[in-house]
């Protein structure tokens, strides 16, 4: 328990078998739960995980392979605590920063912080097709719905429990990543902010194309734009193309 509230670290799993270990080492202590949802591995992630003290749990459902939406609702809908942290297991985010970030969300009386890894420090390297398309997809993001957000794909968030219904998250795949964090700022009821981290050289590889990936996120935002507005996004498919 921290400040008199108790906090759950949520962390999507496939195959981080060989990271959980050093993921633990970073944990803050005033982390009360940590849930680990593993997502179709084949390795002994989940053994792994009981292991380090934490709840493991499996969901392998997917939507076209992935599963990290799924993963992410599993854990939020099983946390316990009245503090949310959702990151990743492969060491990107600094955990470490848990504590600093909590006393922001709680002296500022904010609902829900996306921390924002750009600008990415210079020890720290990241594709710069990754950084292009992180880009891009925050302007699409501002032209659409006005809301500056500078990491719509930032793996790393922290609210209060008390929001997590209004939060009405559905998507079990990538697109989960950019729902979540456009439901908190666009919502009436939410307190929305950023927090700008420092990002980690991630342990292991990804599981992402970034092509196909990006072009997901930038055909989910548009049509989601669209529902918001009331417009029926299903007319708007480009021909011989669809998400991934």
């Amino acid at each position: 328990m921290y400040k008199n509230k108790t906090i759950t670290l949520c962390l999507p799993c496939r195959n981080e078998a060989a990271s959980l270990k050093q993921v633990k080492q970073i944990i803050p202590s005033i982390v009360d739960e940590v849930i680990v949802v593993s997502n179709c591995s084949t390795d002994d992630s989940l053994a792994v995980a009981r292991a380090q003290g934490f709840i493991a749990i499996e969901d392998n459902r997917t939507d076209a392979g992935i599963g990290y939406g799924y993963a992410h609702m599993t854990a939020i809908q099983a946390a316990t605590s009245d503090i949310i942290i959702g990151a990743d297991c492969d060491g990107t985010y600094p955990l470490e920063q848990i504590p600093m970030i909590v006393d922001r969300l709680l002296s500022e009386e904010i609902d829900f912080i996306s921390c924002n890894r750009y600008p990415v420090q210079d020890s720290v390297a990241i594709p710069v097709s990754l950084r292009f398309g992180v880009n891009l997809l925050n302007t699409e993001v501002r032209l659409l719905y006005g809301t500056p957000i500078q990491d719509i794909l930032s793996g790393m968030w922290v609210f209060r429990a008390e929001v997590r219904n209004a939060l009405a998250l559905t998507k079990g795949d990538w697109n989960l990543s950019p729902q979540i964090k456009l439901n908190a700022a666009t919502h009436p009821g939410i307190r929305f902010a950023e927090q700008h981290i420092p990002q980690h050289t991630r342990e292991g590889k990804t599981h992402q194309s970034y092509f196909k990936t990006g072009f997901s996120h930038a055909l989910w935002i548009f049509r989601n734009r669209l529902s918001v507005a009331g417009l029926p996004a299903t007319q708007f498919d480009l021909e011989g193309i669809s998400e991934v």
